[in-house]
């Protein structure tokens, strides 16, 4: 990636308007709340660039894409065990290699019985293998295979190759600022009692037009 901010059409690469257009009602609303003309658009066009990126996450695009290049047979959910065993962090006495089927299910908040099938699967097709604890003999655990250890490589090879093309033209400072951006305006995701508030003000003003 480049460090550099001068060269032909860099100057004004990232300034200007958004090219994205949102939805007009969210402007007019963030206008009604004190926003600037610029800054409801600039809000609007966020909301509608979250939409383009959770449409494409629940298509899955990114993992679909992996999958028909290196083996078109796994599905998405193999490929989602397979990275759940390989980032597995330690918890408590048990070291981070030793993986139950409870641990996958909790991980992707999926049902145990699903976990265990799909478990079964890629240990069928040679990704994982089923080993005895370390800790407990008598629990089962999983461990990923060379094969395994090669898609997950595989994996994250790809996704940076991906980000190192969309990030291409970007300079340092542009990923700094953006990357600190990023974290600043995903803190409203995981704070509840903000969310809660905003959920109680809606019900609020529902309950008041109701009345009306």
């Amino acid at each position: 990636m480049s460090s550099n901010d001068t060269g032909p059409g860099k100057a004004d690469r990232f300034s200007g308007v958004c090219q994205t257009h949102g939805d007009q009602d969210l402007a007019d609303l963030a206008r009604s709340n004190g926003l600037s003309d610029a800054a409801a658009d600039a809000v609007a066009a966020i909301d509608a660039v979250l939409n383009k990126v959770r449409r494409s996450i629940q298509r899955r695009d990114f993992g679909r894409l992996i999958l028909a290049r290196i083996d078109p047979s796994l599905e998405v959910s193999h490929l989602d065990v397979i990275i759940a065993i390989a980032h597995n962090p330690a918890v408590g006495d048990a070291p981070p290699d030793e993986v139950t089927v409870g641990n996958i299910a909790e991980r992707l908040g999926i049902d145990p019985s699903r976990a265990s099938r799909i478990s079964a699967d890629i240990v069928e097709r040679g990704y994982a293998l089923r080993v005895a604890s370390q800790l407990d003999a008598r629990r089962i655990c999983l461990r990923l295979t060379a094969r395994g250890e090669r898609l997950v490589s595989a994996v994250r090879q790809t996704k940076w190759r991906i980000f190192a093309e969309a990030l291409a033209q970007w300079d340092e400072q542009e990923l700094v600022t953006f990357a600190t951006l990023l974290e600043r305006f995903a803190g409203w995701a995981t704070d509840e009692a903000s969310m809660r508030r905003a959920a109680d003000a809606v019900k609020q003003m529902m309950d008041e037009m109701e009345r009306v």
